[in-house]
Parts: C-alpha cells; structure tokens; sequence
C-alpha cells in the first residue's frame, strides 16, 4: 500500500478457492502481488553475456583469483593470468569472506549452504505456472522463511525451499550437515502441500553471503577508491542484477551513482568490521 504496489488481500477461503493446492491455517492473511513472476536465470545470464561480447568485453572462466594488489592502477593475480586495471568491481560471492581480508576488509559476512528442493507433483500440472504462484512465507519454519516456484524448471517438480541453512567455508561446503534442513522442510510440505509427495525428489545447493542486515554491499574499499565491491546479497541478489551492475559501473569509472547509495555503504558495519 505504502509504494502503491498492485496487490490483493485474500483470507482463507478467497486463498483456497484460488490455489485449491495449498494448505495453510484458517487465521492466515494471504498478499498477492500482481507484479510478481519468475526470472529465466540460464536465459538471462546468457543474454547478458551476449551484449558483453558484442560490446568488446572478454570472459575469462576457470581462473581463479589469487590476489588483488591495490594502487593508482589495481593488479589481479589468478591462476593463469595477471591483470592491471585502472579500476576493478569486486562481485566474488561467497569467497568475499576470504579475499576481502587480505585487503584489510573484514565485513560481517557469512555463508550459508541453501538446499535447493524440487518435489513431484502427485497430479502433473497441478502446480504449473497458470495457476500456482511464486510465493514466500516469513516465520514458516522456525523464524526462517520458506518460498516456493511453480513447476517450470524441471517438468513435473516444484521448487520450494528453506531460506537459510548451516554456515559453511565455501571451499568445502560439501562438509556441512544439513539433515535437519531435509527433515524440517519434509513436514513442512506434507503440512501445506498435500499433493505434493513429501520426499524431495532431487536435491541440489548454492551459496548465500549472508550480511548482517540482509541488505547489499555495494561500496568503494575505504582505502583505495577504484577497488569496488559487490558482496552481501542475502539470497536475493540475481533479481536486481541490472540495475546493480548500472550503479557498480558507474563508481568505476568514478561518475556519480544514478541511486541513492547510502543503504548499502560499508560503513554502516563501522561498529562490527574490521574498515
């Protein structure tokens, strides 16, 4: 209501009649949000690598970063190569935990492994995208959300997932024990989701940077002005990557950002970061 964003409010009854597939208690307050969807992941990053290409830019996969050496011009160290920048944008997901350290920057950061659970429809097209939502629940199991797609990706299964998980390093995510994440969101499904089958019928995972706040990263270094850093995206990053790549562009290359960068500035973890 507050961003006059289009949306309907719906108690129990208006909820099961239109998502006859779900299963909630009769005190729940149902939001939908007639702007929501889903993103095309694989599609969008190819389109984007694309444009990338077509404006002269070069990907450079399998090198790993070793070291970022500060200065007038930035130097990068991989495993097979090094570069010299005049400026460089720092968007290294959850190894923002071990690289930001070695240039003086500890943030309050952590990193979560995220199962990723698909579960088959007892009734194929029974949650298909004309007629079951993208949803999120706050406070669903335990204090931790949970949020759920239709059966687009793989055909036949449902994605619907906890939003947190064990914290882990992320070059041995692989160590972490995350059973109780699997036996949590089984109850949870066979409570909300009756024609679902309650065993996930495949597993995958990824990686959240969780930041203190949950909110974004997006700041120079406090030191060196044309290093850049994009980190912190709590999970929910890859939808604002546009006009996150716009503002991170903008600062290096040293013009005004287009946005109000104050929210996501390193300074406000002053009391809880090594600056």
């Amino acid at each position: 209501q507050r961003h006059v964003i289009p949306h309907q409010v719906m108690d129990y009854q208006g909820a099961k009649q239109a998502y006859p597939m779900i299963e909630f208690p009769r005190d729940y307050t149902f939001v939908v949000d007639k702007s929501g969807g889903i993103l095309r992941a694989d599609k969008a990053l190819i389109s984007y690598q694309e444009i990338f290409r077509r404006f002269g830019g070069e990907l450079r996969d399998g090198e790993k970063v070793l070291d970022i050496i500060p200065g007038d011009t930035v130097g990068v160290r991989t495993s097979s190569h090094h570069y010299r920048a005049h400026s460089v944008v720092l968007t290294v997901g959850a190894w923002a935990t071990k690289l930001l350290p070695k240039l003086q920057l500890t943030l309050p950061l952590k990193v979560l492994r995220i199962n990723v659970l698909y579960w088959r429809e007892r009734v194929p097209g029974g949650y298909g995208a004309d007629r079951f939502p993208v949803f999120l629940q706050e406070n669903a199991v335990d204090k931790y959300a949970v949020y759920g797609l239709p059966s687009e990706e793989y055909p036949g299964l449902v994605k619907i997932c906890l939003h947190w998980g064990p914290e882990v390093d992320p070059d041995s995510r692989d160590k972490a024990d995350d059973s109780w994440v699997i036996d949590k969101m089984k109850r949870y499904i066979g409570r909300h989701f009756p024609d679902l089958e309650a065993e996930p019928a495949i597993a995958e995972t990824c990686m959240y940077t969780w930041s203190e706040d949950e909110d974004l990263i997006l700041d120079h270094h406090p030191s060196w002005r044309n290093i850049i850093i994009g980190a912190g995206f709590s999970g929910h990053g890859f939808k604002l990557a546009p006009v996150v790549g716009k503002v991170l562009a903008e600062m290096a290359m040293n013009k005004a950002p287009s946005y109000d960068m104050t929210p996501f500035k390193i300074q406000r973890f002053r009391h809880n970061a090594k600056l």
